[in-house]
C-alpha cells in the first residue's frame, strides 16, 4: 500500500506543479512588472487669480453690511471721524440722525453683544466708545451681527469731529 500511496502522491504533486507555477507567475506580475516605471507626474494645473503678489498691501473692501447707515441716517464724512483708537475689526462708519443723534455699528453674535457710550462731549469734539461684551458662558455660535447703535448728545453735533474708541472684552 505504501507504494500505491507514494505513486498517487507523486501524480497529484506532478499535476499541481503547473498550477502552482502559473499562480506564482501571476502574483509576481501583479506586484509590478519587471523594468516598468510609472509615467512621470506633471505638476497640478494652476488657475490665474489676478491676485496681487503677497508683498503688496491689499486695500480692504468695505463690508456691505456696515458701509451705509441705516434708513434715515446720514453718513458723516470719513475725514470728520478719528478711528485711531478703535480696535481692529470694529466698523468705522459714523452717521447722524437729526442734529443730536449719532450712530455707529457694533459687533456681536454668539455670546457677545455691543453698546455705544458717550465718553466725552465738549465744544471741540465728541468721543464715543463701542463696547463689545460677553452675554454668557456659552455654548456660543460663531455668527457675527452688526447692530446699529445710537446715542443722543447734549447739544447738536454741528461741525465737531467724532473720535471712536472701543473696548472688546
Amino acid at each position: 500500500m505504501s507504494t500505491r500511496a507514494g505513486t498517487t502522491r507523486a501524480a497529484v504533486t506532478a499535476s499541481l506543479r503547473p498550477v502552482l507555477l502559473t499562480a506564482v507567475v501571476l502574483l509576481a506580475a501583479g506586484c509590478g512588472g519587471a523594468g516598468e516605471t510609472p509615467p512621470p507626474q506633471s505638476p497640478p494645473p494652476t488657475i490665474p487669480t489676478g491676485a496681487p503678489p503677497s508683498n503688496r498691501p491689499v486695500p480692504a473692501a468695505p463690508d456691505p453690511l456696515v458701509s451705509t447707515p441705516p434708513a434715515g441716517g446720514t453718513a458723516l464724512p470719513p475725514e470728520r471721524v478719528d478711528v485711531d483708537a478703535l480696535p481692529a475689526g470694529l466698523p468705522t462708519l459714523v452717521w447722524t440722525r437729526g442734529d443730536r443723534t449719532v450712530g455707529v455699528y457694533g459687533r456681536g453674535g454668539g455670546c457677545t453683544d455691543a453698546r455705544l457710550e458717550v465718553v466725552e462731549q465738549d465744544t471741540e469734539r465728541v468721543v464715543l466708545r463701542v463696547v463689545q461684551f460677553s452675554t454668557g458662558p456659552g455654548p456660543c455660535t460663531r455668527e457675527l451681527v452688526y447692530p446699529p447703535l445710537e446715542v443722543t448728545l447734549d447739544a447738536p453735533l454741528g461741525r465737531r469731529p467724532v473720535v471712536l474708541t472701543g473696548q472688546v472684552g
